[in-house]
């Protein structure tokens, strides 16, 4: 059997994100995993320094946790353990750290759908995520209400 004890889901306010929150508890509820929702945020810019920069910082960390509780409330009907993760640098740097600090059993993360010039010009975090994670991720992709009919926080 498969072990998945800690799930690692990385969230950004989008609707693709929130989807991919609902299923992915959903398909591992009855494991009763620790779900951790992570929250990445923009680094302050290295130009500015001083009193201002850390404003900048707690402004960015509280609002990155003010998130992350609409997350917990919409998953608390799941009646799981969720811990909540805010850290500021590059997305996919940090969403593989994590999951390797806390040694993930699974990634479930949610994907725009960039187009193919947007893919090449930016890149993809979760193409980076799949490239370099050491666990299995589950990337969903525009999920039709079917998918999340029965899903907890609905």
């Amino acid at each position: 059997m498969i072990k998945v004890e800690k799930v690692l889901i990385p969230v950004d306010g989008s609707d693709s994100s929130r989807n991919a929150a609902k299923y992915g508890t959903m398909l591992v509820n009855a494991r009763n995993p620790k779900i951790y929702l992570l929250n990445v945020w923009e680094p302050v810019n290295m130009t500015i320094g001083g009193e201002m920069a850390e404003k900048l910082r707690q402004s960015a960390q509280a609002s990155s946790m003010a998130m992350l509780e609409e997350y917990r409330k919409m998953l608390e009907p799941c009646g799981m353990e969720v811990e909540l993760i805010s850290r500021s640098g590059r997305p996919d740097y940090v969403i593989l750290n994590v999951q390797d600090e806390l040694d993930c059993d699974l990634i479930v993360i949610g994907s725009r759908g960039l187009s193919v010039l947007e893919n090449v010009i930016m890149g993809s975090v979760v193409t980076r995520v799949l490239e370099g994670a050491n666990c299995p991720v589950l990337v969903t992709r525009n999920l039709r209400y079917k998918y999340l009919r029965d899903a907890c926080g609905i």
